[in-house]
C-alpha cells in the first residue's frame, strides 16, 4: 500500500526552503511542489510536502518557525507594540501610544518590518546562488531605514516632550519579512498589553478604507488594538473624555468591556455602552440593556459608565450622527462574527462613512 504524502504549508519560496532544511534535521522526508525553474515559483506559493505518518513530528517545527506557540493563557506582557512606517499617521499614533505607555507605567517597543522582496533563487542540489548585487540593494535598505528611525524618534520626542521622553523606556526592532505576518507571530510570542496604529484614510479614486496591513492585524490580533486614523486630531489623552462602546449584548462584551475599562483607568474618561436596534427588537433589547446596566454597574462601582440604546434602521448612519452629536473621542468594538467591524469597513460603503476617518478605533478580539 502506498503511503500518503501530504502538503502541511504553502509559503513562499525562500521559507519554504527554509522548513525543509529544519524537517530534515530532525529526519523528516521532506519535499518541495510548484516550484518554477525559471521565476523561482509560482504565484501561490510553494507546497511543502511529507510522509503522513510524520505530520505529528513536522507541525511543531512548522509553527516554530511561523512564530506560533502553545501558550497556556492569553497573558500579556507589560508593554505597547507600535508598529511603524515612518509616515505622518504612524507619528501621531506612535505618539498617542507613548502617552498611554506613560499612564500604565508600560514600555514600548516600536517594530518595522522591511517588506521581503519577491526574488527567488534556483536551487541546484545542495548549492544555492545570490545576487551579490540583492545583498548590497538590501544593505543599503537596512541602512535608509535607520536613518529613517532616528529622524522618526526625534520628531516623536519634540511631540510627546522631554519628561515623557524619559519616562517610557522603549526598544526597536526592525527586520526584513511579511509586514501582517511578522507583527502577528511576535504578539504571539510577546503578547502586549495593546498595539497601537497608525492608519491612512482612501484617496480620492478609490473605495480602499483600511490598509491592508492594519486591517489583517485588528482581524487577527488576540490583544486590543488601537487604531488612530491619519484625520483624527492629535489628541492629549489628558482631553479623552467620552467613549462609546459598541455593543450588540453578547457575552463577550463583558470581557471586551473589562480590558477597556483596564486601559481607561488612568485617563478621566466617561464609557457609554450603546447598542443601535430597530424598533422589532422591542421588549428583549431593553431587557437585556437592563440586565447589563445592573452587572456593570455591581462591577464598576467607581466608574463612569452607562449603557444606552437607540434606534435605527441604518446602524452606520445612526452611529455616524451619535458620534458627532455626543463630541465621541474613541469608538470601541469586537471582531466578534466580524459583525460591526465588517460592516463599518465594507468598502461598498466607505464613501458613505466619514466619522471613522476621524475617530480613533479601539478594537478587542472576542
Amino acid at each position: 500500500m502506498e503511503e500518503k504524502i501530504i502538503t502541511i504549508a504553502l509559503l513562499p519560496y525562500s521559507k519554504a526552503e527554509v522548513l525543509r532544511s529544519l524537517l530534515e534535521a530532525k529526519g523528516i522526508d521532506s519535499s518541495l511542489e510548484n516550484i518554477n525553474l525559471i521565476q523561482g515559483a509560482v504565484a501561490t506559493g510553494v507546497k511543502v510536502r511529507i510522509h503522513a505518518k510524520d505530520a505529528n513530528k513536522a507541525y511543531p517545527i512548522l509553527n516554530k518557525l511561523l512564530g506560533e506557540t502553545e501558550r497556556t493563557g492569553p497573558k500579556s506582557e507589560n508593554f505597547i507594540l507600535i508598529p511603524v512606517d515612518f509616515s505622518g499617521y504612524s507619528l501621531k499614533a506612535a505618539s498617542m501610544a507613548f502617552e498611554i505607555a506613560n499612564k500604565l507605567d508600560s514600555s514600548v517597543v516600536f517594530y518595522h518590518v522591511i517588506p521581503q522582496p519577491d526574488y527567488f533563487t534556483i536551487p541546484y542540489s545542495d548549492v544555492m546562488a545570490f545576487d551579490a548585487g540583492l545583498y548590497e540593494h538590501l544593505k543599503g535598505r537596512e541602512e535608509a531605514v535607520n536613518e529613517d528611525f532616528t529622524k522618526f524618534l526625534s520628531k516623536l520626542k519634540e511631540l510627546v516632550g522631554k519628561s515623557v521622553w524619559e519616562t517610557v523606556k522603549m526598544e526597536q526592532i526592525v527586520k526584513m519579512g511579511y509586514p501582517e505576518e511578522d507583527i502577528l507571530a511576535y504578539t504571539e510570542l510577546h503578547p502586549p498589553r495593546l498595539i497601537v496604529m497608525g492608519i491612512k484614510g482612501p484617496s480620492e479614486d478609490s473605495d480602499a478604507v483600511m490598509g491592508s496591513t492594519t486591517a489583517g492585524v485588528i482581524y487577527r490580533a488576540e490583544v486590543p488594538v488601537l487604531v488612530i486614523p491619519e484625520k483624527a486630531p492629535l489628541l492629549n489623552l489628558a482631553s479623552v473624555k467620552k467613549v462609546v462602546y459598541a455593543t450588540n449584548f453578547d457575552e463577550k462584551d463583558f470581557v471586551a468591556i473589562d480590558k477597556l475599562v483596564g486601559i481607561l483607568k488612568p485617563f478621566n474618561t466617561e464609557t457609554t455602552c450603546l447598542h443601535i436596534g430597530d424598533l422589532e427588537e422591542g421588549e428583549l433589547a431593553k431587557t437585556r440593556l437592563q440586565f447589563m446596566k445592573k452587572e456593570l454597574k455591581q462591577k464598576y462601582k467607581d466608574d463612569a459608565l452607562s449603557c444606552e440604546m437607540i434606534h435605527g434602521q441604518d446602524v452606520l448612519a445612526v452611529l455616524e450622527n451619535y458620534i458627532q452629536d455626543n463630541e465621541v473621542d474613541i469608538l470601541s468594538l469586537t471582531t466578534h462574527k466580524r459583525n460591526m467591524i465588517t460592516r463599518i469597513f465594507n468598502p461598498s460603503i466607505a464613501r458613505k462613512m466619514i466619522f471613522h476617518l476621524k475617530t480613533p478605533l479601539l478594537v478587542f478580539h472576542a
